[in-house]
């Protein structure tokens, strides 16, 4: 009896352990998951990127020409809209024409009087000088009557001259504009005198199509480029047929049309270090006025199979940068990262992570090394932004 109740004590005490054992491993393992942290992680995948330089530029109109008084008078009329487009030859402004349309008939009349009298002249000459081969007049008679046709001749020429001078004049008072493009604020009033000693400035017209942009390229991007184009075998002369160079506006517009690069000045500024250039875009509805700032990005090549990533999945200790790894067993590891150019929120990353790697979004601040993690896999939908075709 004493056997029989020794060996059911021992039963129930067995499986009074084994209970325990198994509540207790339960227990760690609901514990040991709940230690482990949920969070988001990036699985990167691989994009071509564009290599480029950014430079700030201003839109600037060529040629611009400033319509300008060319005679004396008082400003009839103008005949535009401020701010407008105007057409190359279309009548700008008009200046009291009376006092030139009198000096142009004078001048016809004068022309008129001097050619009868060199008519007469030449006359004089033809009827003296049979009489001279017969020694009917005396050799000084027939000279002074040379003398006096080659005088009314030269009078004829003169008077040709004012009556030229007297037709450009008049011209003058009717001014056209002398390019296509837009027209600025009028300057001076109708009833105002224009051009009393001096050339008054009336307004001015800056062609818009095509639009120039100005730009300046500092150091560091001009031996970027030089670099690039070494070892691509371009001249600098050929850059304009190398690289597109497209337009960015206030506002972060796109501008529809790339452009050229038309102007790369001789020799780097050294009181500023950067090199002048311009380009060229077609601007047919006149969206760019000349003064306008904008960037533009010059695009030398691109770069297949990148890695892009946002800025905030990077950190940065001790001035280097670093982001989080996550490998195929979901532990932690901090990689340093070379960072190449900012794309908007997002930046590339030149060395340190590849298409196909893993990486921490958030948890920085709880990053222990060989920590484990429970990652929510993100997928990479960043796309790069559209350029105009």
């Amino acid at each position: 009896m004493n056997r029989i109740f020794s060996k059911t004590i021992f039963l129930a005490a067995t499986a009074l352990f084994l209970a325990g054992f198994f509540l207790t491993s339960c227990k760690s393992k609901k514990e040991q998951a709940k230690q482990t942290p949920q969070l988001r992680v990036l699985d990167i995948k691989g994009m071509t990127v564009p290599v480029s330089v950014d430079l700030v530029g201003q839109a600037t109109g060529i040629p611009t020409v400033e319509i300008r008084a060319r005679v004396e008078g008082y400003l009839q009329n103008w005949s535009f809209k401020e701010g407008s487009i105007v057409n190359k030859g279309q009548l700008l402004f008009l200046i009291e024409q009376d006092k030139y349309i009198n000096n142009v008939k004078n001048s016809e009349a004068d022309l008129i009087s001097k050619t009868a009298a060199w008519n007469k002249a030449k006359l004089d000459v033809a009827r003296l000088k049979p009489l001279l081969n017969t020694r009917a007049i005396s050799q000084n008679d027939y000279d002074v009557a040379v003398t006096t046709e080659q005088q009314t001749g030269a009078g004829v020429e003169s008077a040709k001259a004012n009556l030229a001078d007297a037709k450009l004049n008049l011209s003058y008072t009717s001014i056209p504009s002398p390019i296509t493009g837009y027209i600025g604020k009028v300057n001076v009033n109708p009833g105002n005198l224009v051009g009393h000693g001096e050339s008054t400035l009336l307004t001015t017209v800056s062609a818009v199509d095509p639009i120039y942009v100005d730009f300046q390229m500092n150091e560091t991007d001009y031996l970027f480029i030089s670099k690039y184009l070494a070892e691509h075998k371009t001249q600098m002369e050929e850059l304009s047929k190398a690289i597109t160079a497209y337009l960015t506006l206030s506002g972060n517009i796109k501008y529809s049309s790339p452009g050229k690069i038309d102007f790369i000045d001789r020799a780097v500024n050294p009181a500023t270090g950067t090199i002048a250039m311009r380009a060229i875009y077609s601007n047919p509805d006149g969206l760019i006025k000349p003064g306008n700032f904008a960037m533009v990005n010059l695009v030398l090549m691109e770069r297949e199979n990148a890695v892009v990533i946002p800025q905030s999945a990077t950190t940065q200790i001790q001035g280097k940068n670093f982001a989080f790894l996550v490998d195929n067993e979901n532990k932690v590891t901090r990689v340093p990262l070379l960072l190449g150019r900012n794309i908007g929120s997002h930046v590339t990353v030149l060395n340190g992570l590849t298409p196909g790697s893993k990486i921490l979004l958030e948890g920085f601040q709880k990053f222990k090394e060989g920590m484990v993690v429970q990652p929510v896999i993100v997928q990479d939908t960043f796309q790069l932004p559209g350029r105009p075709q």
